[in-house]
């Protein structure tokens, strides 16, 4: 499979397209309407967390867009957020407040578990919140989209260990970059990425050749990585807001 893209915007962006416990639950009653339900317990926990991934054409490997989608997936539901596997993040909770946080609360996991536990009924289609519409393409608008010069195949099978690449920018005059955006070439098999920014005479990847895929403890990451100002993001979060300023 091919991929390659790498993408990163807002006033900038950069966009990198390729590369590569237990909580007991019980059910919820709801005095008018009984059990829980999906279309009104259910569905907007997914749209809230999980469906910027889960729909078709993005990362995830399956859908969560309708109670046809999300049915045969109750139980593995279940067992996926009362371990915290789902939805990913690596971000600390204690650190402080985070926008784009899609970690669900304690009470959101009891309702998955309970919706699992209790059958996993659809319940009333007038229940149902209407669907989100999403995006296609770039998230923020971008003034300056960067792709990496060359694709990137990845395996059909196996384990691919992180891979830096480096990718030229050239800005012809300082700026500010107020967002960036990262997208896949292939999201079937790109699952995350991270864009480290290299700050004037760096020695991070000097010696590297623009669009060659290097090892993780090789050129230097291993060492120089702590010094380096970077961007860490999965496919989940698509874009991200902040404040650079590239030299």
């Amino acid at each position: 499979m091919r991929l390659r893209q790498f993408a990163l915007s807002g006033v900038l962006l950069l966009v990198l397209r390729t590369m590569t416990g237990s909580i007991h639950a019980m059910p919820q009653q709801d005095s008018a309407a009984g059990a829980v339900t999906f279309n009104k317990h259910v569905l907007p926990i997914l749209q809230k967390n999980c469906q910027t991934c889960h729909r078709p054409g993005e990362i995830a490997p399956m859908s969560f867009l309708t109670y046809r989608d999300v049915r045969p997936w109750a139980k593995a539901i279940k067992a996926a957020v009362v371990k915290r596997q789902m939805p990913p993040s690596f971000a600390d909770p204690a650190y402080g407040h985070f926008a784009n946080d899609k970690r669900l609360t304690d009470a959101e996991i009891v309702t998955l578990s309970a919706w699992a536990d209790s059958g996993a009924v659809e319940g009333d289609a007038n229940d149902k919140p209407a669907p989100i519409a999403f995006h296609n393409g770039w998230n923020v608008e971008p003034d300056m989209i960067i792709e990496m010069p060359k694709d990137f195949n990845v395996p059909a099978t196996g384990t691919v260990t992180y891979k830096n690449i480096l990718v030229k920018v050239n800005f012809p005059e300082d700026v500010w970059v107020l967002a960036a955006e990262m997208r896949p070439g292939n999201p079937q098999v790109l699952h995350h990425g991270r864009v480290l920014v290299r700050p004037p005479a760096s020695e991070f990847m000097k010696d590297a050749v623009p669009g060659e895929a290097y090892e993780t403890t090789s050129i230097g990451m291993q060492e120089k990585s702590g010094e380096m100002p970077g961007l860490k993001w999965t496919t989940a979060e698509f874009s991200r807001r902040f404040c650079l300023l590239a030299l």
